[in-house]
């Protein structure tokens, strides 16, 4: 069969291949709507506390006969890597049931994460200038079509209430800006290696009286990868640059330093799992070597 499968793939490779070559429109498009602007990054006179909060979270699991053995970790880090709240974290075993049969382990855990991010967010909020999330809001509004998810859009709703929050992603699959065929961020990684932005608002849902979101696409120096960046309500152009400035400031190779660190604090590798399942006297259980990463 993977003989076939090659010969499919060679049978229909201009048409495959044309879907990313064939961008020139929408890459001069993008490029039109980039606008060139090197962050100023702040010079502070002194050391002083974080003014950032990265949180992240991660989960791993292993399938068993009849359940799963699964940990979640979240945190949420400071830029000198301390912890600016307590770091939350689970270990269980569960089953889903038949009446649960829209969701895989992988989508309950996910959702859990979620939750877990936007408590820590909401417990750091008062303890530093911003808060960083790993991630996209948008998309989890747009979760909501999961049945476990609807608590995680009530979170969300009350994350908008906060200037100080921002979601920045490394990747995205997001296409509503240039409405191409692939994500929006492939087009302006590829459209120029200036620093800058292009920026837009977007609405929070499909429901009248839905918040809005500002959405930028920023190249925080040039010749670093492009982020995306998701900040609640509608925000002027001097803010999104005032806000550039400020990451700029707190990046290493055009990436928030806190959400690296944050990222590592709480990734649950393959081999911890094991180790753990050793622990809880699990290793000998039917199906145990099945380890899902994140």
């Amino acid at each position: 069969m993977l003989f076939e499968v090659y010969e499919h793939a060679l049978e229909h490779r201009d048409s495959i291949i044309s879907k990313v070559k064939n961008a020139k429109e929408l890459l001069d498009y993008a490029r039109s709507r980039w606008v060139e602007y090197e962050p100023v990054p702040r010079v502070e006179p002194s050391p002083r506390a974080s003014l950032l909060a990265g949180v992240d979270s991660s989960f791993n699991y292993i399938v068993y006969k009849g359940f799963y053995l699964y940990a979640i970790a979240g945190v949420s880090v400071g830029s000198d890597a301390s912890f600016i709240t307590q770091p939350r974290m689970e270990v269980d075993v569960a089953n889903l049931h038949e009446d649960d049969k829209d969701l895989s382990p992988r989508n309950e855990l996910l959702a859990r994460c979620i939750e877990v991010e936007h408590g820590l967010a909401g417990e750091s909020m008062d303890k530093v200038a911003h808060v960083l999330i790993d991630g996209s809001l948008l998309a989890r509004f747009y979760d909501r079509r999961h049945r476990r998810v609807v608590t995680v859009y009530e979170y969300a709703r009350e994350l908008m209430r906060s200037s100080k929050v921002l979601f920045v992603a490394k990747s995205s699959a997001s296409n509503t800006l240039l409405k191409g065929n692939l994500a929006d961020i492939y087009y302006f990684s590829r459209a120029t290696l200036d620093a800058g932005y292009a920026m837009s608002i977007q609405k929070a849902g499909d429901k009248a009286g839905d918040a809005y979101i500002t959405v930028v696409y920023s190249r925080l120096k040039p010749c670093t990868p492009v982020i995306k960046i998701e900040v609640p309500g509608e925000r002027s152009e001097q803010e999104v640059r005032g806000m550039l400035d400020m990451l700029c400031s707190e990046s290493i190779s055009g990436y928030p330093y806190v959400l690296r660190l944050a990222h590592e604090r709480c990734k649950i590798h393959n081999d911890d799992m094991l180790r753990m399942a050793d622990i809880l006297g699990l290793g000998m259980e039917e199906g145990g070597r099945e380890v899902l990463d994140e």
